[in-house]
């Protein structure tokens, strides 16, 4: 199954700075090779459910081993079985409506 999910994957205890983490993260997805778009929040992402549970879980690893002692996820996933959905799409139908 496909799934569009939202996730803010942070460090914790790991500094003050979280912008080389969220870059270590960012090349895990990057690795993944799903599609995938960073915004001011987190990372929007477009896989299948297993694949963006093994990013999640390399995303933690990663920061782990960059010396966070602790790791904090927050993930919405949305699935659907009456049609395809990706992220363009569900970003499209918004944008066409407001202009």
């Amino acid at each position: 199954m496909r799934v569009v999910a939202d996730i803010n994957v942070t460090p914790i205890g790991a500094g003050a700075s979280l912008s080389s983490h969220i870059a270590a993260c960012e090349e895990v997805i990057e690795e993944a090779g799903l599609k995938y778009r960073l915004h001011a929040h987190g990372t929007n992402l477009e896989g299948s459910w297993e694949e963006v549970m093994q990013v999640v879980r390399r995303c933690h690893d990663v920061l782990h081993e960059r010396g966070a002692p602790r790791v904090d996820s927050t993930i919405r996933i949305a699935t659907a079985t009456d049609k395809d959905q990706s992220l363009e799409g569900r970003i499209d139908k918004v944008e066409r409506k407001i202009g």
